[in-house]
């Protein structure tokens, strides 16, 4: 399971790039079912591989990092595979590690 993104020929990172800046937010997934289910379900999985946004320049500048292959699913994403009991608290709290 992957999200589709809006561009073509991007490469997977990995995770551990992604630790690099986004420490709370790995130390969060790597407690999740994501992280536990074979194969995980990643940061990329969700947000696109990250070959042309994992630059700090390019991350801080929103617009910058969609352009260059940044998702940010949404709800019709996770609904296709958490298709019962769903609610958009789900989302939240896939998220709360955010401030």
């Amino acid at each position: 399971m992957a999200v589709r993104t809006p561009k073509a020929g991007l490469t997977r990172v990995g995770a551990a790039s992604c630790r690099m800046c986004h420490k709370v937010q790995f130390a969060s997934w790597s407690e999740s079912a994501h992280a536990k289910r074979t194969p995980p379900l990643d940061c990329e999985s969700c947000h696109g591989p990250g070959s042309e946004y994992k630059a700090l320049a390019v991350m801080k500048d929103p617009s910058r990092a969609k352009a260059a292959g940044l998702v940010q699913p949404g709800a019709a994403f996770c609904a296709t595979c958490h298709k019962r009991n769903w609610s958009d608290g789900m989302l939240k709290k896939a998220h709360a590690h955010k401030a």
